[in-house]
């Protein structure tokens, strides 16, 4: 085909997913190459005045055009999410209910020969539990059916260790339906936490065990309404009361407990249920509960030769970039210093300002943020857990109900096919499902926000179409400040959600580029935020014994280590160890340190700093606690273990039964989470 101009105009016309650009000829001659019928190009050269037999040719083409394929999405890269994964990932933000005898019995982890008798909560009010969280932005709240103690909080009829022989609602209270039902009421989706350790069950540790969990597992699947997580906690096997055989029962955690069946069955039962445990299969832990993500957190990890409770926290916590399966990681952190409600902890809840920190470094980085709210001995939270939670909802939705992007024009380098459905104003529309996306030759590309009055923001909110799997490495932002580009952020990773905050920009042009991936980019937002100001919220106050060290001093020990002295036990300096590693390695426990307060102190509990290091060897987790009056003759004031403290080494407070006074104290250690040593950062007093 052949056009013939005077050559002074020109224009190309592309179809399908390619695009073709052609230098004409001298002589106007019009090149249409076309392949399969459905792509086509042109090089118009016309002039000023364009023949009728040149229009036609146009039009004619035009109409072509109309029977042209659309560009195809791209292609997934990796694994990708499964429907349930996707719901999962929407819901960013939720609570962790932790309630049992433990609340009662002022413990972290109930040993399992707690009375029923002991769970009696005198105003359980499950609207105000569940109102508080939604209140706080929560989207979901997982409850603790049944913690490592063997409690449940609904009258099972496989057990008598239960709320039905309790004086709670005289023995006939459900508290897994009672919150249920809240959370239907308050638009919030319903978990539960079912411990696969019983520390209360004869059984356990035998086949006989595992059909009871599962028929109780099924029965919390079947009568409650819809589940979306079923959570397993990693915590399995040692000391327990056993249905009156006190002793130590471990497990083999690879075969023992068959989880690919049990798995099987919760699917079943319930298919948008999300499993957790610390290898999926559908959300991992995040190997720590300090409420932190790694930076980057690869949504993708291999899970190879791994079991819950034995996999390793650096790659949970960071995940494999390319990991075999997809298992998002969810960041689980308790509000408080521990996971049940201690009267001591009053005046230490997480602030506001904290707790927007936490959501920068779990929802910011692709994780989940799940928080734990324990109520109090009323069955309520605690007044001060409330205004932090009420708080923190406010700047949440402050924060992130206005998106700055939205007046914003896009641009982009490179568009998938020129079609507009991947065009970069996808990634204004506030739909996850619909992304701009390149051409697979385009890994590089960039994308400009562009407004017609400068815009002030401190937050930047990208999302990937993860449907298509975690397809960018790094990536950049920049803003147009003084007449050219600034950098201001740059990382790796972005998947379902990454948040950057910085310091306030005010620009009228910001730009992201995607600076290393191995395929085309699908981006599905790009949105721009400014922090809520701060304002209310109760301030977060550190345990304080009142007692002053000044006139301690250590007066014996049973071995120091090198470089461990029994002296750094009292420094109040939480990054020095005293500790039984010698030269000669290790002094076996149990081990010592005495101290002389210098003077007759009324002594109502004790505080003990784990080493604070990430190290787990030598951490204390069993001990004894002694007094006297002259350091020579000591009685018993306390002996017990500080639960949970491998995962959640935080300072441990222990009351005593009744105030003695007491010039001297012992501390023994009696076993530690990992190795045959003692070590440990800080040892305090509690007093009047």
């Amino acid at each position: 085909m052949k056009w013939f101009t005077d050559g002074r105009f020109g224009m190309f016309i592309r179809w399908g997913l390619d695009v073709h650009a052609f230098t004409a000829p001298k002589d106007g001659t019009i090149v249409l190459p076309m392949k399969n019928g459905v792509k086509a190009a042109a090089w118009l050269a016309t002039g000023a005045a364009v023949p009728a037999a040149a229009l036609l040719a146009v039009a004619v083409l035009a109409a072509l055009s109309s029977t042209v394929r659309a560009a195809e999405p791209p292609k997934p890269y990796g694994p990708v999410p499964s429907e349930r994964q996707i719901v999962w990932h929407g819901m960013e933000f939720y609570g962790f209910v932790h309630f049992t005898t433990n609340t009662f019995t002022d413990k972290e982890w109930g040993f399992g020969d707690e009375k029923e008798s002991v769970f009696n909560p005198t105003a359980f009010d499950a609207e105000q539990i569940v109102g508080a969280c939604a209140e706080a932005g929560m989207t979901k709240l997982i409850l603790t059916c049944k913690h490592h103690d063997g409690f449940c909080l609904w009258p099972s009829p496989f057990t008598e260790h239960s709320v039905k022989n309790s004086p709670f609602r005289g023995g006939k209270g459900d508290v897994v339906k009672e919150i249920a039902d809240a959370c239907r009421k308050h638009g919030l989706k319903f978990g539960v936490y079912l411990s696969p350790w019983d520390r209360n069950h004869k059984d356990y540790g035998t086949p006989a065990y595992i059909t009871y969990y599962r028929n109780q597992m099924r029965e919390l699947l079947t009568r409650y309404g819809t589940i979306h997580e079923a959570w397993l906690d990693g915590a399995n096997g040692g000391d327990g009361w056993y249905g009156g055989t006190r002793e130590r029962r471990n497990i083999d955690r690879t075969t023992y407990y068959g989880w690919p069946e049990t798995w099987k069955m919760i699917h079943q039962l319930q298919p948008m249920a999300a499993i957790f445990s610390d290898v999926g299969p559908d959300c991992r832990w995040a190997g720590n509960e300090h409420g932190t993500a790694g930076d980057p957190c690869w949504a993708t990890i291999s899970t190879d030769g791994w079991y819950p409770g034995q996999a390793p926290s650096p790659q949970l916590n960071s995940g494999q970039r390319n990991g075999k399966l997809w298992i998002p990681a969810e960041v689980d952190v308790s509000i408080r210093p521990g996971w049940f409600y201690h009267a001591s902890e009053d005046n230490r809840v997480r602030t506001p300002d904290n707790l927007m920190t936490l959501y920068f470094e779990s929802v910011g980085r692709g994780a989940n943020l799940l928080l734990n709210v324990p109520p109090d001995r009323r069955g309520l939270v605690h007044e001060n857990d409330v205004r932090s939670l009420k708080e923190f909802g406010r700047r949440l939705r402050e924060t992130f109900g206005t998106d700055l992007a939205k007046g914003a024009t896009a641009t982009a380098s490179n568009v998938r096919g020129g079609d507009p459905k991947f065009g970069p104003q996808k990634l204004l529309d506030g739909d996850r499902e619909t992304y701009w996306a390149t051409d697979d030759s385009s890994t590089t590309p960039e994308v400009t926000l562009s407004f017609k009055e400068p815009v002030t923001f401190n937050i930047v909110r990208l999302r990937e179409a993860i449907r298509l799997g975690q397809r960018v490495d790094d990536w950049a932002l920049d803003a147009w400040v003084d007449g050219a580009w600034k950098e201001f952020a740059k990382g790796t990773a972005i998947g379902a959600c990454r948040l950057v905050r910085t310091a306030p920009l005010t620009t009228a042009k910001v730009r992201l580029r995607i600076t290393k991936s191995p395929v085309c980019p699908a981006i599905a937002e790009f949105g721009l935020f400014r922090e809520a100001d701060g304002g209310g919220g109760p301030a977060a106050a550190k345990l304080d014994d009142g007692i002053s060290k000044a006139k301690w001093k250590v007066v014996s020990t049973s071995f120091d280590g090198s470089g461990g002295n029994g002296a750094n036990a009292i420094d109040g300096k939480p990054n020095t160890l005293w500790h039984t590693h010698g030269a000669d390695g290790e002094h076996a426990l149990p081990q010592e340190i005495v101290v002389d307060m210098g003077g007759t102190v009324n002594v109502k509990g004790f505080t003990c700093l784990p080493r604070q290091d990430g190290c787990p060897h030598g951490m204390v987790d069993k001990y004894e606690f002694y007094l006297s009056a002259d350091g020579k003759e000591w009685s018993k004031a306390a002996e017990g273990e500080f639960a949970n403290i491998r995962a959640n080494p935080i300072l441990q407070a222990v009351t005593l039964a009744a105030p003695a006074k007491a010039r001297y104290f012992k501390f023994v250690a009696t076993h530690a989470v990992e190795k045959n040593h003692a070590a440990l950062a800080e040892l305090g007093i509690l007093a009047d």
